[in-house]
């Protein structure tokens, strides 16, 4: 996908690549005022703290608990 995004995407420096990257991976849906009362949700049924869990982080941890429930 990062290839057609190259060869199809506007140009963009490795430095604007990379502060992409960061800025996504550090978003939570707490800062969405229409997703976070379904993220508070989300987080306390996992034991998460939504002021300090990314969209990521919630993602994996939904993920393991997931894989948990179908194994049992």
């Amino acid at each position: 996908m990062g290839e057609w995004l190259k060869s199809h995407g506007k140009a963009k420096t490795v430095q604007e690549i990379k502060e992409w990257s960061d800025e996504k991976e550090a978003a939570s849906m707490m800062s969405e005022p229409k997703k976070r009362e379904f993220f508070e949700a989300e987080c306390a049924r996992l034991g998460l703290d939504p002021l300090k869990t990314t969209t990521f982080d919630w993602l994996e941890a939904d993920d393991r608990a997931s894989i948990k429930g179908k194994a049992e």
